[in-house]
């Protein structure tokens, strides 16, 4: 008799405990559905992304009028490959990035040209076409902001601040007079200021974009708005050229890309 009482009372304390554990329960999925109005996913959040994009540049140059003038910017492209690595795991929104890209530019201006047996005279006839192709490698470090959940809203909208650092490689260079061509050769341009070497500079960089989330799947798409600006003119120097030949750049750009998660 006096074990079945027991029992009865460990019936009680044990039913007791459960009862008093389930309002606590229900309590703490209320509150998460009252804090959190979006839909909870039970998945890992990734962190970290790659990205591919293309763009197209508008081109801006600064140069030595007194050796040099008429300039005209042709076309202008980037193609880039970043590796994006998630800063805050619980929110979602800020980025770490770093890249590489290769980056050509064109342009076409009127200038001297002196051949071995030219006296260099400097008295304004600049009267040969030059034509320039650039090519340069660049390594973006970025920090990027989401004014949204990327994880978990549709679109969302973002800026990104960095520095880039520049890389000219080799390029070709293009005379002409009157429409026949002079001569052609290859060069490799270098900066009046170099970073760590002559032919390495850097950009800073500035951008607002628009990207379009898959919460549920691997790819997302973006499309951004930017705009870089070189810190040091670059010079053009060859045996037929003037001798004080530089030209600096900056530009804006449009840039689509996809994105997707590792």
């Amino acid at each position: 008799m006096c074990i079945k009482k027991c029992f009865i009372v460990l019936v009680f304390i044990l039913g007791s405990k459960n009862f008093f554990y389930a309002h606590p329960l229900y309590d703490c999925k209320k509150i998460e559905k009252e804090t959190f109005p979006y839909p909870v996913r039970f998945q890992k959040t990734p962190l970290r992304f790659s990205k591919l994009n293309v763009g197209i540049l508008l081109q801006r140059y600064y140069y030595n009028t007194f050796h040099s003038k008429n300039l005209s910017a042709g076309a202008s492209f980037l193609i880039g490959y970043h590796q994006e690595l998630v800063i805050d795991g619980i929110t979602n929104k800020n980025f770490f990035s770093i890249g590489i890209e290769y980056l050509r530019q064109s342009f076409s201006f009127n200038s001297y040209y002196f051949t071995q047996d030219t006296f260099r005279l400097y008295n304004g006839q600049m009267d040969y076409v030059y034509n320039v192709r650039i090519n340069e490698c660049a390594i973006p470090i970025l920090y990027k902001h989401n004014f949204s959940r990327e994880n978990n809203d549709v679109q969302g909208i973002y800026f990104s601040v960095g520095y880039v650092y520049r890389i000219l490689l080799e390029s070709s260079l293009s005379v002409s007079y009157q429409g026949l061509e002079q001569d052609r050769k290859n060069i490799r341009p270098s900066f009046k200021i170099g970073v760590l070497n002559q032919y390495a500079n850097s950009y800073v960089h500035f951008s607002l974009g628009f990207q379009k989330n898959n919460p549920q799947g691997k790819m997302k798409m973006y499309i951004e708005l930017f705009g870089r600006y070189g810190f040091s003119p670059f010079l053009i120097k060859t045996s037929f050229t003037a001798s004080n030949l530089y030209f600096g750049n900056y530009f804006v750009g449009v840039s689509v890309g996809i994105k997707w998660r590792r």
